[in-house]
């Protein structure tokens, strides 16, 4: 990389490459750098790629919108092709509705800022390919107003390989299976209607918390997508305007004629009916009898419509997917009926420390003062207007100012008096934790009293230590740590390894070895699996799958073979395989294991997968 970028430390891993906060030394000013994977090992053709990715990457930096993320510069040297970019600070819209979906109010700014994204793309015919949660970024503005910003746009398509291998491998990456169209799986011409299609798999999720299309497996959601199993947005969630419900409906049609031609067309049919002051809002149940099979073309009030069609099929077996199971004409399977959204909706605001935002509530208008009342005393001489109203400003100035200087006082001495509390506490609290921290030296001490607390401040010291041996002392402390009170110390600990963004890849690998392996039980395993498969941190997804396979058992081994067929990183493949032969040589009932694991080499089409597969028969 030329000398003009300076490398300040590493944001993050993602599908496409590593991110780098950088500074750009030339403009002075911060910037995002991405190294682009490359796939192919021919050096060659890895040549050839790397100026194809150069080349129609720098088309990218014209592409200049408030919500999609500029593009500065291009570039290739001795590590591989890089592309710069500006820096941003916020939060994914996955982060942010992970903890309640999104209130209407911030959904239509959601719907409107990402339509108008996807309008300046198709201006350009660049299409993103790879449309998820995890690429929707939010930042905020001075106001309180949130911004949102779509992130690699077109850097998925220039990246991805054709063969035909390399196309299954991307297929089942689980981060974005969920939002992948049909005509992806079918390995068939994408256009503009893909991103729609995507899109409206996010809106989805964003007002219900769940995926439109799910499944257990890749396998599964692939057959969810294409068997178009879904069930309608308004038979989830309640409190939403029935045409926006029919509106995000008309993006996940199956067939892309069924959808919107264009964001063009799809944005003037949500602010046509947006107009109505008073419309029809959702109930969250079926009002009339569940959809079963699949679902038929969804026609929007005020959009172009084209002709009907029926359900398009896979006819040459050969352009199938693997595991691809056409849907039964007989019998439709019929959709189950979905839980109700539990946790409320909430509406997004600033970071905590930022001003409070004037778009999220009305603003409190002052009572007027009311005017003084003058009492005058009784008297034979009677003063005049101007002079009693003199006298009495004087009394309240000087009223006013006594209540002032009083108040003031007060004010200072409560202060002073809890800064020294909480000073004596901090200190009482950093004396225990050094405690501690002396007793986890010593291997005699296996079990080490604290509170919830204590042990929270050891996750952090663990988290964000200036010294390796303190970091390995903290460790060693949560791994022994036995609660003085109710808190439950294995989820905390699964909560924030997990979970807390801040948090380097290896400092991340050593908590799960150290803590959550050293405390693994049956509650904790799902949501380990739940993280390996979901992370583009694949060092600490190894060591999840490491950590579990003491309490794993027969409930996820369909699980793991599901990661073992579809996940794209090899180090968590062969970690899932082991794990999954942990289970099998353990098992009393290796019958039912055993067919599970004959279903999965059936459907592989991978040689290197069905021997991987075949190997875990082999446990003893």
């Amino acid at each position: 990389m030329e000398e003009r970028y300076e490398i300040r430390g590493k944001i993050g891993q993602g599908g496409l490459g590593a991110v780098y906060k950088g500074y750009d030394t030339r403009m002075n000013r911060e910037v995002a750098i991405k190294r682009i994977s490359v796939s192919t090992e021919d050096p060659a053709l890895q040549e050839e790629s790397t100026r194809q990715l150069i080349k129609e990457a720098g088309a990218l930096a014209s592409l200049q919108h408030p919500h999609i993320v500029t593009v500065y510069d291009v570039g290739s040297d001795e590590d591989g092709p890089y592309v710069v970019m500006e820096l941003i600070s916020g939060k994914t819209l996955d982060e942010l509705i992970e903890k309640a979906p999104l209130t209407w109010p911030d959904f239509r700014e959601l719907a409107l800022q990402t339509q108008e994204a996807l309008i300046a793309a198709q201006e350009l015919d660049l299409i993103h390919s790879d449309i998820k949660p995890s690429n929707l970024m939010l930042t905020w503005l001075p106001s309180g107003k949130f911004q949102m910003k779509v992130v690699d746009f077109g850097l998925a398509t220039l990246t991805q390989s054709q063969s035909k291998e390399e196309l299954e491998e991307m297929e089942a990456v689980f981060g974005s299976i969920f939002f992948m169209a049909p005509e992806q799986f079918e390995r068939v011409p994408i256009d503009a209607r893909t991103d729609l299609y995507a899109m409206g798999c996010v809106y989805y999720q964003a007002l219900t918390g769940t995926y439109p299309f799910r499944g257990e497996t890749g396998n599964e959601v692939m057959n969810s997508h294409l068997q178009h199993r879904v069930i309608p947005i308004q038979e989830i969630r309640s409190g939403i305007p029935k045409w926006a419900c029919d509106w995000i409906m008309w993006q996940l049609n199956r067939l892309p004629d069924d959808r919107p031609a264009s964001a063009r067309e799809s944005l003037q049919v949500f602010l046509q009916n947006d107009k109505n002051p008073n419309p029809t809002l959702s109930l969250g149940r079926a009002t009339p009898p569940p959809v079963v099979g699949p679902r038929a073309k969804l026609l929007i009030p005020g959009a172009t419509q084209s002709p009907a069609h029926g359900t398009r099929r896979i006819v040459d077996p050969r352009m199938a997917p693997p595991g691809y199971v056409p849907p039964p004409e007989p019998e439709p399977e019929a959709i189950p009926e979905p839980p109700l959204t539990t946790t409320a909706p909430q509406p997004l605001l600033p970071p905590e420390g930022s001003k409070p935002s004037i778009h999220t509530g009305p603003q409190l208008i002052p009572e007027p003062e009311p005017t003084p009342t003058v009492q005058v005393a009784p008297s034979a001489m009677v003063l005049p207007a101007s002079t009693i109203r003199m006298i009495q400003s004087r009394q309240q100035k000087k009223s006013g100012i006594k209540v002032a200087i009083a108040a003031c006082m007060g004010i200072i001495l409560v202060l002073l008096g809890y800064l020294l509390y909480q000073r004596a506490q901090d200190s009482k609290e950093s004396n225990r934790v050094n405690d501690i921290l002396v007793l986890a030296t010593k291997p005699a001490n296996t079990e080490i009293p604290m509170s919830g607390a204590e042990f929270g401040q050891l996750l952090e010291l663990a988290n964000n230590a200036d010294t390796e041996s303190k970091r390995a002392n903290a460790m060693r402390a949560l791994a022994a740590a036995d609660a003085t009170d109710t808190s439950d110390f294995e989820a905390t600990a699964s909560e924030y390894i997990t979970k807390t963004a801040q948090i380097l890849p290896e400092v991340r690998a050593a908590l799960i070895r150290n803590v959550l392996g050293k405390r693994i039980n049956a509650g904790m395993v799902d949501p380990l699996i739940d993280f390996a498969r979901s992370t583009n941190d694949f060092g600490s997804a190894v060591a999840a799958m490491e950590a579990i396979r003491p309490a794993v058992g027969n409930g996820q081994f369909e699980t793991l073979l599901g990661v073992i067929q579809f996940h794209p990183n090899a180090d968590l493949r062969k970690a899932a395989a082991e794990t999954a032969a942990a289970i099998f040589k353990r098992s009393s009932n290796r019958g039912e294991l055993d067919n599970a694991l004959n279903k999965a080499i059936e459907e592989s089409s991978d040689s290197a997968t069905k021997e991987v597969l075949g190997k875990i028969k082999s446990a003893q």
